[in-house]
């Protein structure tokens, strides 16, 4: 039996993988779902939430597993992964990225936005007045990212939705071939996606030498609208 790591990405927290981990855990998997620094129940203020602060507080929980684990990151979350995979690689199995940020040394989150043309993310931004902080417009969150979403989850989406700090968006990951680069790598496209576009999702997939490409046709989101076919992609990577 193995252990999953699941890190939700921006402005979410561990409750997005309620549909998910159970469906490991019957499996007779471990599931680990902690809420990142400033998010759900693990409250900071936003200037103090950063890319690095995300990635230790990932490797805490990687040291005290006694095996490498599958560490799975979704959106946001890739890039939280690969920063915590430099940091400790001898503690992970395998990363997936579940339409998540696979960057080369030196990318943001945002450079990667910035140039997706297939992206509606940055024409729904809104940003706080201090500049720390973005959330979506109201307005344009289920097109954004839960298109295949009941009405039950999206209930659940905008009670639970915060800010997400804008640093960790615009910190480069640093990542070396020796290290972060050397863990296996798997990638879980989602082909309507509209947050992070599938040809950018493919690219990274491919330049981030991923050594399978999976895919769900589903939104951004599929922890939610799919959860059945999202764990039986994770089971695979055991």
């Amino acid at each position: 039996m193995g252990t999953f790591v699941l890190i939700h990405g921006a402005g979410s927290g561990a409750w997005v993988w309620h549909k998910v981990a159970p469906r490991l855990e019957r499996q007779g998997h471990t599931v680990i779902t902690p809420d990142l620094p400033g998010h759900g129940r693990n409250p900071r203020p936003m200037a103090e939430i950063t890319l690095a602060r995300y990635a230790d507080s990932v490797c805490d929980i990687l040291r005290a597993q006694s095996e490498p684990v599958v560490l799975v990151g979704h959106s946001l979350g890739g890039a939280v992964i690969s920063q915590a995979a430099e940091a400790c690689p001898e503690k992970i199995q395998t990363l997936v990225y579940l339409a998540g940020y696979l960057l080369r040394n030196g990318e943001s989150p945002l450079d990667i936005s910035q140039t997706d043309s297939e992206s509606l993310m940055m024409g729904t931004a809104v940003f706080s007045d201090d500049q720390l902080s973005a959330t979506c417009q109201p307005e344009a969150l289920q097109e954004l990212g839960y298109a295949d979403c009941s009405a039950e989850d999206m209930a659940l989406v905008r009670l639970l939705i915060t800010p997400q700090a804008v640093a960790p968006l615009s910190t480069p990951v640093q990542i070396t071939a020796e290290r972060g680069g050397r863990v296996p790598k798997v990638y879980i496209l989602c082909t309507q996606d509209k947050v992070i576009g599938p040809a950018t999702q493919r690219r990274m997939a491919e330049v981030g030498g991923c050594d399978r490409l999976l895919t769900l046709d589903t939104s951004h989101n599929p922890y939610l609208s799919a959860p059945q076919a999202v764990a039986d992609c994770l089971l695979t990577v055991l």
